[in-house]
C-alpha cells in the first residue's frame, strides 16, 4: 500500500505545485502549459465520439474502448459503448430513443452484452469467510425498454422492462478455485454451469432538491451542488421463465445529501443504501446485492446514485466481499480539495447483507480511508481508495473514468 501511495503523490506533486503558482497568480489549470497534443488528448473525450478509459465492473481491470453520445441538443439521441479490459472482461451496450425538447422525459430502447470471466465469491451471508474465496464466469445479456419523466423539474418517474440472459459458469482465475471446488451446489442457488432467462422489470421515484432545472445561473448551480439532496425509490420485479424458482421482488431506497463543508470548497457527503427482498423468495447468488470494494451495487442498480463521486461500498474489504438477498450501507465521506483538480477525501463505510432484514443492523462490517482524485470539468476522471479496518488487511482501489 505504501507504494501505491507513493506513487501517486511523486505522480501528483509536480502538478500541485504548478496549480498552486498558476492560481497564486490568477490564473487556474487552463494556464498551466500543457503541450498542444496533450489539450487535444483531452478534449477528444467530449467529441461525439470519442475514446473510453474505464472498466466494465468492478474488479475486472483498466479498459479502453470506443464511445459515441448523440449531441445533447437531438432530440432523438443514439449511444454505445464497447470496452475490453486487461482482464479480459468485455462489454458492448447501445441505446437509442427521444427525449423531449424541455429535456423532461426521454424514452428509449437498449441491448447490452456483458463478459465477466472471473468474479470473486466467498459464500452468501455476513458470517462468509474470507478463506472460502472463490471465483465464477458470468455472461450477461440484456435488451429492453427504459425511460422517465419529470412532472416538475425536482420529481422524476421513471421505469424499465427487459429480457434478460445469465450464462453462469465455472471460474477462470487461476489464483483462486473456482467455486464449485470450494461450495457444494446446493447450498449456492441458481447452479455454476447453468444459462436462465428472466424478465425484470423495475420502476423508481427520484425527489431532487434544488432541483437543476430550476437554476439557469452557473454561479447559483455550483452553489446549490454544495446542499443538494437526492432520494430515491424503487421496485423491482423479476420473473424466472425457466422453471419459475427464481421469481422474485425486491424494494431499494437511496438517499444522498451533500453538505457544504467547513472551508470554501469542503463538501460532505452522506450516503445510504438499505434493499430488502420479498420474505420467502429465492435469488440466484450472481443477482444478490454484493458489498465490498469499489463497486458491487451498480450490477443491481442501474440508476445508482453513490457517494461522493464513487460508488464503491465497504473499502476497507474485496470487491463483492459480501453477498445476500437484503443490504443496509450508510457512508460519510468528506472532500478536501488539494487545489483545482487534485481533491482528497476521508470516508466511514458501514453495512450488512442478511437473508432476513432484522438482522441487517447486527454486527455492521465498518471500514475507514482516504482517497485521492482527479477532476476534470466536474468529473471524476482517476481515484486511489484506500480502505482499512475490516480486520483483512488494507486494501487499495483505482478506478478510472473518462467516459464522456
Amino acid at each position: 500500500m505504501t507504494t501505491y501511495v507513493c506513487l501517486l503523490v511523486a505522480a501528483l506533486l509536480p502538478l500541485t505545485a504548478q496549480a498552486q503558482g498558476a492560481q497564486s497568480s490568477g490564473g487556474g489549470l487552463e494556464d498551466l502549459p500543457v503541450p498542444s497534443w496533450g489539450k487535444k488528448v483531452i478534449d477528444s473525450f467530449d467529441n461525439p465520439l470519442h475514446p473510453i478509459i474505464g472498466g466494465v465492473v468492478s474488479g475486472g481491470g483498466l479498459g479502453v474502448g470506443v464511445g459515441y453520445d448523440s449531441p445533447d441538443d437531438q432530440q432523438w439521441y443514439r449511444e454505445g459503448d464497447a470496452i475490453v479490459t486487461l482482464r479480459r472482461y468485455w462489454l458492448l451496450q447501445g441505446e437509442f430513443g427521444r427525449r423531449s425538447r424541455s429535456k423532461r422525459s426521454q424514452l428509449g430502447a437498449f441491448g447490452a452484452v456483458r463478459d465477466m470471466n472471473r468474479i470473486d465469491f466467498f459464500g452468501i451471508g455476513p458470517a462468509s469467510a474470507f478463506a472460502d474465496r472463490s471465483a465464477f464466469s458470468l455472461r450477461e445479456s440484456t435488451v429492453g425498454a427504459r425511460g422517465w419523466h419529470r412532472p416538475v423539474p425536482a420529481f422524476r418517474l421513471g421505469g424499465s422492462a427487459a429480457l434478460y440472459v445469465s450464462d453462469v459458469g465455472v471460474g477462470a482465475n487461476q489464483s483462486v478455485p473456482s467455486i464449485e471446488q470450494r461450495f457444494a451446489e446446493s447450498t449456492v442457488p441458481g447452479g455454476f454451469s447453468v444459462e436462465r432467462t428472466f424478465g425484470r422489470y423495475r420502476g423508481f421515484v427520484e425527489l431532487m432538491y434544488p432541483a437543476v432545472a430550476d437554476i439557469t445561473d452557473q454561479e447559483q448551480l455550483n452553489e446549490s451542488d454544495k446542499y443538494r439532496g437526492t432520494y430515491q425509490l424503487a421496485l423491482e420485479s423479476v420473473r424466472d421463465h425457466g422453471d419459475g424458482r427464481f421469481n422474485f421482488h425486491r424494494w431499494e431506497s437511496e438517499m444522498q445529501q451533500r453538505i457544504p463543508g467547513f472551508r470554501s470548497g469542503q463538501l460532505l457527503t452522506l450516503h445510504s443504501f438499505f434493499a430488502w427482498t420479498n420474505p420467502g423468495d429465492e435469488v440466484p447468488y450472481y443477482l444478490q446485492y454484493a458489498l465490498g470494494g469499489s463497486g458491487g451495487l451498480k450490477a443491481f442498480r442501474p440508476d445508482l446514485i453513490g457517494s461522493d463521486g464513487t460508488r464503491a461500498t465497504l473499502r476497507g474489504f474485496r470487491n463483492y466481499r459480501f453477498r445476500d438477498r437484503n443490504a443496509l450501507l450508510m457512508q460519510a465521506e468528506y472532500r478536501i480539495p488539494l487545489h483545482r483538480s487534485i481533491h482528497s477525501s476521508v470516508f466511514v463505510d458501514s453495512g450488512q447483507v442478511a437473508p432476513r432484514v432484522p438482522q441487517l443492523f447486527d454486527n455492521l462490517h465498518t471500514s475507514t480511508g482516504f482517497s485521492l482524485s482527479y477532476v476534470h470539468k466536474g468529473r471524476t476522471l482517476g481515484r486511489m481508495d484506500v480502505g482499512f479496518g475490516g480486520g483483512e488487511g488494507v486494501q487499495v482501489f483505482w478506478s478510472f473514468g473518462v467516459f464522456d
